[in-house]
């Protein structure tokens, strides 16, 4: 039906998923469960665990660290939860016995049934303890607490600090359990692995603990650099519960977002629900825009930044069907409970195929499902379409963080001096010293005699703007002009090239148009601009280098010179084009009298290449701006890094830079450095396989240049690579030692 409407656009690949049965275990009679928990698994038709839930069983009663990976549906919360449920119907121990932290307050309300269900009320119970939790709950929790208490690591990392309850439940329970472990990848793991040193700290040592995830490449090795603490790893079957049809579909001539909406049309038309999603927070409100205003499509977006009320409203309307469906971020792709979803509609490939087979494990959950792929035109999407077996057979890259990020480290340490008072710097573990001085000069810490200790007003003032652990970078408000409400928030620097003055932002499908970006005070005034979107913004900008401190080195097999970086970098918007939404034609381009500006610290890797002078200086230009780019887009095969989580920058003297795009390094760009061949690789086959003049959206253009794809050359790309790979030329210099020429983003 697609090919005979829409020319080009149809399905190129297909793959039908079926749910296996994963290898059987022991009886749950044979396990001393207690009866209430025995009767409600048989009610649910469980005779025997499966092996590997078996394994996790015997593992947590010994006492052990465990991580377990497995697929969508196959029974990992009974693989931790039973055994916990028997070692602590045994115990006579105080309450609680037990943490259960989820990454989201709705995602822990949704796992609360399903653990009620198997406790004995007054012997075992369990409750949820956090922000959403009433005050007279929370009080009678905290005078009585049970066996089992849910919660969030945000309600850890501030309660550590101010609550006596939470300090008091931290040192009580002998385990904790960290549900959705890949979602702790990032910014938000090097939040848990400073936060998880604290729980040490406070404890005198650490808790036994047990990790759960569905899709991880490296559950083990991941687990241990997040808590620190050695691990045994169980992988139960990979494959998801119920049966699905993905689907790879090319949008041929037209755009991604035509095709789309068009689905989501077409699914909408025939009651089937679906979630479509998307990696940008604007592209799912121009989608929930369209949808609703132009097709009357009951539609929803659901995004981080919403309230959370909103999030919950379209979280229960798509689940009773009020909603036709439900535009999302990665938001949705946690175990949210939303109903029984026919569809599952993915923009794009995810950043990595862990993400992938996370969302599709949405849809089919009850009854057959639909996964839907569109692959459009930019340089991963043709790989693939080249590929397409290779897109179903591709490896989960690993998961990773960055724990030298200073300004979690900050974070983390200043939180740490108000919980413990004072202590000798010695003591501190490396990283928190390094970042000493700095707390020091802001006036949060002071010296007095052999110790440190916090100026406590200065240290509660600092933490204050620095609660949330989603994000490391300074929060920008988004406030309505008309009514002087606010509205949403972004994380800097994200903000800066989403808010400047001019730009089209996006909140619940309605177009504002930004008035003023304050960066001194945090703020960004927006304007309601009609109910249609017509248009959309892309910034202009340049991003420099300012300082760099190399922290580690090595030589490829391919004669690049490359550094893993701490780095300062210089972000200068110059003024925005504004593009039709359809056709995609610059409809204005504006320059800013005065350049915005922001300076931020992350980490990046270091590339030099060797001089290729034949190409002149122009033609240097031209390829190495060329070859950044096709290294980025490789970055999204090799390493999950999404559409906007890298940036990079190159120099006609043969320098790149590729830096992550949040303040103080997220972990993406070390796993650039670690596999710097492979996306070398990559790259050479998105520039040598495509059949255009000298580039296109298919190669070597991205949607988030700031020089708006000009000074680009896929032939002298190609040139640059295939020396590069096969003559392996000998490069003398040390990264950005010797650079020089303007830098081209």
């Amino acid at each position: 039906m697609l090919r005979e409407n829409y020319g080009d656009v149809g399905v190129i690949y297909e793959r039908i998923e079926e749910y296996g049965e994963p290898e059987l275990g022991p009886s749950i009679l044979d396990l001393g469960l207690p009866d209430t928990a025995v009767r409600v698994l048989l009610k649910r038709g469980i005779e025997r665990l499966y092996r590997f839930q078996y394994e996790v069983f015997k593992y947590v009663l010994d006492g052990l660290n465990v991580v377990v990976s497995a697929g969508t549906g196959t029974g990992k919360t009974e693989a931790f939860f039973l055994p916990l449920l028997k070692k602590v119907s045994e115990s006579v121990r105080p309450n609680p016995q037990a943490l259960v932290l989820y990454p989201t307050k709705a995602l822990a309300r949704d796992q609360l049934k399903r653990f009620s269900d198997y406790v004995v009320f007054g012997a075992v119970g369990v409750s949820i303890y956090d922000g959403d939790t009433p005050r007279d709950t929370r009080s009678r929790i905290a005078s009585n607490p049970t066996a089992f208490i849910i919660t969030n690591p945000d309600m850890l990392h501030v309660g550590l600090t101010y609550s006596p309850y939470i300090k008091r439940f931290t040192k009580t329970a002998s385990a904790f359990v960290f549900d959705e472990l890949h979602i702790y990848e990032g910014v938000l793991g090097s939040h848990i692995n400073h936060l998880f040193h604290r729980v040490k700290l406070f404890r005198g040592g650490s808790p036994q603990v047990v990790a759960s995830s569905a899709t991880i490449g490296n559950p083990g090795e991941f687990a241990e650099t997040l808590f620190g603490e050695k691990f045994v790893e169980v992988r139960g079957t990979p494959m998801r519960r119920g049966t699905a049809v993905h689907a790879l579909v090319s949008a041929g001539g037209m755009s991604r977002l035509s095709v789309a909406i068009f689905i989501a049309r077409f699914l909408a038309e025939r009651n089937l629900r679906f979630t479509l999603f998307v990696d940008s927070q604007q592209l799912a409100e121009v989608i929930t825009n369209i949808l609703r205003e132009r097709y009357g499509v009951e539609v929803m977006v659901h995004r981080a930044g919403l309230p959370a009320d909103v999030r919950k409203k379209v979280e229960s309307d798509l689940r009773d069907g009020r909603l036709a469906g439900v535009v999302s971020t990665p938001t949705l792709e946690l175990g949210i409970d939303i109903g029984a979803l026919d569809a599952v509609i993915l923009i794009a490939p995810p950043p990595s195929y862990s993400k992938y087979l996370q969302r599709a494990g949405r849809a089919g959950r009850r009854r057959r499902g639909y996964v839907i792929t569109i692959l459009g035109d930019d340089p991963i999407d043709t790989y693939y379409t080249r590929n397409t077996e290779k897109f179903f057979t591709q490896d989960i890259p690993p998961s990773t963080i960055e724990p030298q990020n200073e300004e979690i480290a900050k974070t983390h340490l200043a939180a740490f001096f108000l919980e413990c008072g004072k202590v000798r710097e010695e003591k501190l573990p490396p990283i928190w010293r390094s970042v000493i001085r700095e707390l020091i000069s802001e006036g949060v810490v002071r010296v007095v005699r052999d110790f440190i200790v916090p100026s406590y007003s200065e240290a509660r003032r600092f933490l204050s703007t620095r609660e949330g652990i989603r994000s490391p970078g300074p929060i920008v408000k988004i406030v309505d002009a008309e009514s002087g409400r606010e509205v949403a928030e972004r994380e800097l620097p994200s903000a800066l090239l989403e808010l400047y003055p001019g730009s089209i932002y996006l909140y619940i499908g309605k177009p504002y148009r930004a008035v003023e970006l304050d960066l001194a005070h945090l703020r960004a005034t927006v304007r309601r601009a009609g109910d249609v979107l017509e248009y959309y913004t892309r910034p202009l900008y340049i991003v420099d280098v300012t300082e760099f401190k190399i922290l580690s080195e090595r030589r490829t097999e391919f004669g690049v010179n490359l550094a893993y970086a701490h780095v300062e970098l210089e972000t200068s918007v110059e003024g925005y084009i504004a593009r039709d939404i359809y056709s995609g034609a610059i409809l204005e381009s504006v320059r800013y009298p005065e350049f915005i500006v922001y300076r931020y610290p992350t980490k990046a890797v270091l590339a030099r290449f060797g001089e290729f002078s034949e190409l002149g200086f122009e033609g240097m230009i031209e390829a190495y701006h060329a070859v950044e780019h096709s290294t980025i887009a490789a970055a999204r095969v090799i390493c999950g890094a999404g559409l906007g989580d890298m940036g990079g920058v190159s120099y006609p003297s043969g320098d790149m830079v590729f830096y992550d795009s949040v303040t103080g390094g997220s972990g993406l760009a070390k796993l650039l450095y670690l596999r710097f061949e492979k996306a070398l690789e990559v790259a050479y086959s998105i520039v040598s396989k495509c059949d255009c003049e000298d580039g296109c959206p298919r190669c070597i253009y991205s949607p988030y240049c700031g020089n708006n794809n000009r000074y680009l050359s896929r032939r002298k790309a190609f040139y640059v690579l295939k020396q590069t790979i096969s003559s392996r030329p000998t490069v003398k210099e040390t990264p950005l030692t010797a650079r020089y020429g303007a830098p081209y983003v």
